[in-house]
């Protein structure tokens, strides 16, 4: 029986659409060794690093292609922009590291590859993805490996020094392929906290201190919030209507300092006064739609951000520090509840 229209145009073979691209493959050093060790704290600091990472590649105009497990493959119109992100990635994870114990440190390996892809099914393939995969193996940890038409690209536009390593051979590849590796560098990554300051409780809180604040304007300035702002979407969150002395007491603000903040978020349409109640109590707050919209969408970026400060700690640590914290602010609150209060 001959074919129909429909069936003859169905065994046509699909069109593979071929392009030139750089790509990037990173994966973590001694992955299975870290897990193996602090399953939990590995994944904690995974997660705060790729946050960095995903916004190093965001910025430098890369597309996440394929991520699994530790494994990421991204790609990069040009060899200069994948380059650039790949060491400034090492930079600020080696800079993240430096107050991290060294048995824990989550150290990434990056290899790239300028050369020819295609798509499948959302994935990224082609003989270009297995070079990539290559340098990224060659790649010692910390460091960024290149092959050598990625070079080529780069060496005249970026201040950067490599080391050739020679010619290495590429499964499925008939010819070797020459690659270069990132030479380390030798300077100071950060300041280190003096040691006068090390056990000084006041200087030590206002650094960390400085730190969350650093860490939650990048997710509440764009939205033109203050960084205390969100912890009152949360609480209107878990407590839907609630007046102004209750929520000054849940977030632990004074209430003038509260009052401040409900006017300004409900200038911008946040938060709402919930008419009805008792006439003798203060005002009662809830979130507005768009509120809740916005509580929705910051809270994993304020989690990421949070997780990223936290990252030098194990679970462990982090319970033990939240539970000596708590002691302190409780026992601090109570002797002055007056205040809290607003009175």
């Amino acid at each position: 029986m001959p074919r129909t229209k429909a069936e003859q145009v169905d065994s046509r073979p699909a069109v593979i659409h071929r392009r030139l691209a750089a790509i990037f493959c990173a994966d973590v050093a001694a992955y299975a060794k870290l897990m193996k060790a602090d399953e939990a704290g590995t994944l904690c600091l995974l997660n705060a690093y790729r946050e960095v990472i995903d916004r190093q590649i965001t910025q430098h105009s890369g597309r996440i292609a394929n991520t699994a497990g530790d494994s990421i493959l991204a790609e990069f119109p040009s060899a200069v922009d994948a380059t650039r992100c790949a060491m400034g990635i090492q930079e600020r994870v080696a800079a993240l590291n430096e107050d991290v114990p060294e048995e824990r440190r989550v150290v990434f390996r990056i290899g790239i590859h300028v050369g020819e892809v295609f798509k499948k099914g959302g994935d990224l393939l082609g003989d270009g993805v297995n070079i990539a995969a290559r340098m990224e193996k060659l790649a010692l940890p910390g460091l960024v490996c290149l092959s050598e038409i990625t070079h080529d690209y780069v060496r005249k536009s970026l201040p950067l020094r490599f080391q050739d390593i020679g010619l290495q051979n590429i499964k499925s590849l008939d010819k070797p392929i020459r690659a270069f590796l990132s030479v380390p560098y030798s300077g100071p990554l950060s300041r280190m906290l003096p040691a006068v300051h090390q056990h000084d409780e006041f200087s030590l809180a206002r650094r960390f201190h400085r730190a969350l604040t650093a860490a939650m304007l990048e997710v509440t300035e764009p939205e033109g919030l203050t960084p205390v702002e969100p912890t009152v979407f949360s609480s209107l969150h878990d407590h839907p209507v609630i007046d102004e002395r209750q929520l000054a007491e849940r977030i632990g603000l004074d209430l003038a300092h509260t009052h401040r903040m409900l006017k300004h978020l409900e200038l911008l349409g946040l938060v709402c006064w919930v008419r009805g109640g008792d006439p003798r109590r203060l005002r009662l707050f809830s979130l507005t739609p768009a509120g809740h919209d916005l509580f929705t969408r910051l809270s994993p970026a304020i989690l990421a951000v949070r997780d990223r400060v936290m990252a030098p700690l194990s679970e462990a640590e982090r319970g033990v520090l939240h539970a000596l914290l708590a002691r302190v602010i409780s026992a601090y609150e109570l002797s002055h509840s007056q205040s809290f209060r607003g009175l």
